[in-house]
């Protein structure tokens, strides 16, 4: 059950870092190496992962694993991962592995499967170039080799002729790491053949992982086969075997040793059976390293989609086909980001030959390889940038702006790659109204470029479309530079306020697109004008359309009241919608979706930006594990419950407990978590100690938020 409350972003602060995500040390995975691990158990598995932050502590655990007759089913000291094969009770080696210093997560482990669809038979030949806009983007770059895109997968065939002068090799001449066989020979070896009984199986799987590769990034304009959308090295990581199965342990293992290993982009055409720990650890430690991240969405055509994809920090992908409407089999839902071609998609096979496949698995690289063109273009390019981007340069499809359908459209290779190349001067922070006589401050960025120098950047300012009233003063610097006015000054009345951001960058002008602040006094209904949206969220998103029909019931018990607030807040939204529009694409444009737009258009609102990372804690019986988290801001809380008998504490509620009873503060508070899986999420944006406790049995726990700074998480103070 996800639920959305409005209480816990107003009591919170917003807080934007500049520049592109800052590494961390390995091993600290910012989790505090005395607190006791995470535990994802059901309690049905036959085996568990094991993730430890470090050397010694893997030696422990595997020593640990031993002495309970426990049997090491995956081993990678490299990465701090261990899968584990249970026989009988578990209890206490479990037990004693989450209380163990410097093990990370404990968890069931879960099954890994390969995403597409066989079944649909192609018909036309790479039909999809022309859809994402390839070959205007080729005008602009196609690629480099400085770039390396790896391919988390059933391995690569490195010796077809459409691969191999792309292919990655370390400096002892392997192409990639075998997870599956713990070797490096990552070879694509999934071929059709005969089984023990001397029955013919053709392979479904046969070859997924090199029609991956060359979708992503075979040879181009060599007279032979196929072209692929980037020339970039590519990189075999082997997380799948011969029948398109693994487990959460070999791709986050896969995603850890491709982030140590020099990956730029990993794609990942594949989906993991459930929430996974240790997967959502790989992806974070991936992404704080500044590696893109790239998804397929599922093929099982529902409102669910798979992990990663439904990861933050993973740019989630599903699939049309050659109409551009959205695959009959594709997930779709909130967590969606664009879509990509994913029907009949012609690419390389094993052998030297080409075969067509359908699936989101075939979708996913069309944007990994536009990413990668991306850093071709500008290597500074954070995550962030690259998501952010690809989603604003994308072809709307079923509506205009996001859409839980179809996302932000169709992925747009020269859309995204035009956008990094040429500079931009786009305003990224203003207020969605300013009192009379009040002040306000404006933050714009100029981006793009080489770098390119700016010699000149200001803003200006007028009460009519067009006007200039006012000019601040001058700034330099070189892109991808943000600057910041305050204390601007606003109208003694009612009116509205136009801002343009000016730059010359290497001796030409730029300038945005002019935005608009309403000036305006301070609605006395903010709160619950946001309630009233926020209940709007939750019936639509998050509820789907079984209980939408139960909502409409009790909201039809009170028209009278729902129809006064509405025509209360008629004027006030209608004078604010436009700058509340304006300001969202705004803050998408912070996260690096840059679009030059002319005249007086207006970018759609897109959804605001997700929390910069995530943490859980188990709700089992009637205790909290971890009992204290520590985070940093912008963590996503999730609070699940583990149990499979419903717990006496049926909801989270922020405050204490004491022997006189309950004291809530206010600031959050969950909806019902009774049946097994319920969730509730709560952002926290400001440093600080946040206290809650379970409803009816009092069992208290903390969240420590810690600032975030330059790439490091800061103490409370």
């Amino acid at each position: 059950m996800r639920l959305s409350v409005f209480m816990c972003v107003i009591f919170s602060v917003a807080i934007v870092l500049a520049g592109p995500v800052q590494p961390t040390p390995p091993g600290t995975h910012f989790q505090d190496a005395t607190a006791r691990a995470a535990v994802d158990l059901s309690g049905s598995a036959a085996g568990i992962v094991i993730e430890t932050g470090g050397a010694a502590a893997y030696d422990a655990a595997e020593s640990m694993v031993l002495s309970y007759g426990a049997t090491v089913t995956f081993s990678s000291r490299a990465t701090g991962i261990m899968g584990v094969s249970l026989e009988g009770s578990r209890a206490g080696l479990v037990e004693e592995l989450a209380s163990a210093p410097g093990v990370v997560s404990v968890s069931d482990e879960k099954r890994a499967r390969l995403l597409f669809d066989p079944n649909d038979p192609g018909t036309t030949y790479q039909w999809a170039l022309d859809t994402v806009e390839a070959y205007d983007a080729w005008d602009i770059d196609l690629g480099s080799h400085d770039v390396v895109v790896a391919v988390l997968d059933t391995g690569i065939d490195w010796n077809h002729p459409d691969i191999s002068p792309n292919i990655w090799s370390n400096g002892d001449g392997y192409h990639g790491y075998n997870f599956i066989d713990d070797n490096w020979y990552p070879m694509d070896d999934n071929v059709n053949g005969y089984d023990e009984d001397g029955d013919w199986i053709a392979n479904l799987y046969t070859y997924h992982g090199t029609h991956v590769a060359g979708v992503v990034g075979a040879a181009t304009d060599n007279a032979i086969g196929v072209a692929g959308l980037a020339q970039v090295q590519l990189m075999s990581v082997k997380v799948m075997n011969d029948s398109g199965e693994g487990t959460d342990s070999t791709v986050a293992s896969g995603i850890r040793w491709a982030t140590d290993n020099g990956a730029h982009v990993i794609v990942m055409s594949l989906g993991v059976d459930g929430i996974s720990v240790v997967l959502q650890n790989a992806v974070n430690y991936a992404a704080s390293r500044g590696v893109v991240l790239v998804a397929a969405a599922g093929n099982d055509g529902t409102s669910v989609l798979t992990y990663p994809a439904a990861f933050l920090n993973v740019i989630a992908v599903g699939a049309i086909d050659a109409t551009e409407r959205r695959a009959s089999f594709s997930n779709f839902g909130p967590e969606l980001d664009v879509m990509a071609p994913g029907v009949n998609i012609w690419s390389t096979q094993g052998g030297g030959s080409y075969q067509y496949l359908s699936g989101t698995s075939a979708a996913a690289p069309h944007v990994a390889a536009v990413a990668a063109l991306m850093l071709t273009v500008n290597p500074a390019l954070s995550p962030r940038d690259v998501g952010g981007i690809i989603n604003q340069t994308a072809k709307d499809l079923s509506m205009t702006g996001w859409d839980s359908g179809t996302g932000w459209g169709v992925v747009s290779a020269f859309g995204a790659v035009e956008s990094v190349a040429d500079p931009t001067v786009t305003i990224t922070d203003f207020p969605e109204y300013v009192e009379p006589n009040g002040t306000y401050s404006v933050t714009w960025l100029v981006s793009g470029g080489d770098p390119g120098t700016i010699t000149e950047t200001h803003l200006t300012w007028g009460f009519a479309p067009g006007e200039v009233a006012g000019t601040s003063g001058s700034f330099s610097g070189t892109t991808w530079a943000e600057f910041t006015v305050e204390d601007l000054p606003s109208l003694p009345g009612n009116g509205t306020i136009y801002l343009v951001a000016s730059a010359v960058v290497d001796g030409s002008a730029y300038s945005s697109e002019e935005v608009e602040v309403p000036v305006m006094e301070a609605p006395d209904d903010n709160l619950f004008m946001q309630f009233i949206r926020d209940v709007e969220d939750f019936i639509f998103n998050d509820l789907g359309v079984a209980n939408f029909l139960l909502i409409m019931t009790v909201l039809l018990a009170i028209p009278i009241i729902a129809i006064a607030a509405r025509s209360r807040g008629r004027r006030i939204e209608a004078e604010r919608a436009r700058a509340e529009s304006l300001r969202a694409a705004q803050a998408r444009s912070r996260l690096g979706g840059y679009e030059q737009v002319q005249g007086a258009q207006r970018l759609p609102p897109p959804p605001p930006p997700p929390p910069r990372f995530e943490a859980y804690v188990d709700i089992v019986g009637s205790n909290v594990v971890p009992q204290v988290v520590r985070v940093v801001e912008g963590t996503k809380v999730v609070w699940v419950n583990r149990t499979w008998a419903p717990p006496p504490g049926s909801s989270v509620k922020s405050g204490t407990v004491d022997e006189t009873g309950e004291h809530p503060d206010g600031l959050f508070q969950s909806g019902l978590l009774i049946a097994p899986g319920d969730y509730w999420s709560c952002t926290f944006h400001k440093a600080g100690e946040y206290h809650y406790y379970l409803t009816n049995v009092w069992r208290t726990g903390t969240v420590i938020v810690q600032a975030f700074k330059d790439g490091k998480p800061q103490a409370v103070a």
